[in-house]
């Protein structure tokens, strides 16, 4: 319990932190509304004189989008992949070994009290309003919501992982602006972020459901609008939670070579 009680003290720190920058919440509502109109006016235009596509209605395929920019935006709350980068650019990370944590678990839950802030001021509010006003669809189960929910937090426990993973190839590499452009590139185009996978070529589809991206957004994403249902949607959550078993296994292997490396060069 007292180490529990430790971490959530970041969280609470991180959580009061977030909230001494209050116009950092307003400019997160402002570029949520930019880019949901963009990826509205791009979807109408798509969907023009056609009322479903690929067995998805236009009403669907916005709710998918609105769902995915909110999650875009709790995710973007966290500690993004630059910083971790900068931190271990300047040396800094070595202060997180000296301390009596894990810095994995630290930087975990150090986002959640970012990301609890953002969603309760910037994130819900909004698109509580948004989906009421142009009513569009949500789960009609108790089921359906629960199975959302949960993957949405194994998307966000993946995403977490493989940037901190990302985030710490910097002790090897000298530049890491590749690493960036690979990391976020494959985010936008395998997570389905905004092109859903059954609009991708059949060849393209398959390599996306190979990669654990997939489960970052279009799982719960596609949970939400019911294009995943039943069994398919508990198979996706099973897929998901082998993904966060394996990517965290991975930042493990990397933080205690991190570990083993800042030890040896440190003497």
């Amino acid at each position: 319990m007292g180490q529990l009680q430790m971490y959530l003290a970041f969280s609470r720190s991180s959580f009061r932190r977030a909230a001494a920058y209050r116009f950092d919440a307003w400019t997160r509502v402002f570029s949520n509304f930019i880019f949901l109109f963009i990826w509205g006016v791009i979807w109408y235009g798509l969907y023009l004189d056609k009322n479903i596509v690929a067995g998805v209605s236009f009403q669907s395929m916005l709710s998918y989008i609105f769902v995915s920019q909110m999650l875009q935006g709790i995710h973007s709350a966290g500690t993004p992949l630059w910083e971790i980068q900068e931190k271990v650019r300047t040396g800094d990370i070595v202060m997180e070994l000296i301390r009596p944590y894990d810095y994995p678990l630290r930087a975990l839950f150090s986002d959640l009290g970012s990301i609890a802030f953002h969603m309760l001021t910037a994130v819900l509010p909004l698109y509580v309003l948004l989906f009421w006003w142009f009513h569009l669809q949500v789960p009609y189960t108790f089921s359906q919501w629960f199975l959302f929910i949960f993957s949405a937090i194994l998307g966000f426990l993946i995403r977490f992982s493989i940037e901190l993973i990302f985030g710490l190839f910097t002790f090897w590499l000298v530049e890491t602006g590749g690493v960036e452009d690979i990391f976020y590139f494959s985010i936008s185009l395998f997570s389905g972020s905004v092109v859903p996978l059954w609009f991708f070529p059949d060849w393209l589809e398959t390599l996306a459901r190979f990669l654990p991206f997939q489960g970052i957004f279009f799982v719960p994403n596609a949970i939400f609008v019911e294009k995943l249902a039943g069994p398919e949607a508990i198979s996706a959550i099973f897929i998901q939670l082998f993904w966060v078993l394996v990517s965290f296994f991975v930042l493990r292997f990397v933080w205690r070579k991190v570990s083993q490396k800042v030890t040896v060069q440190g003497g």
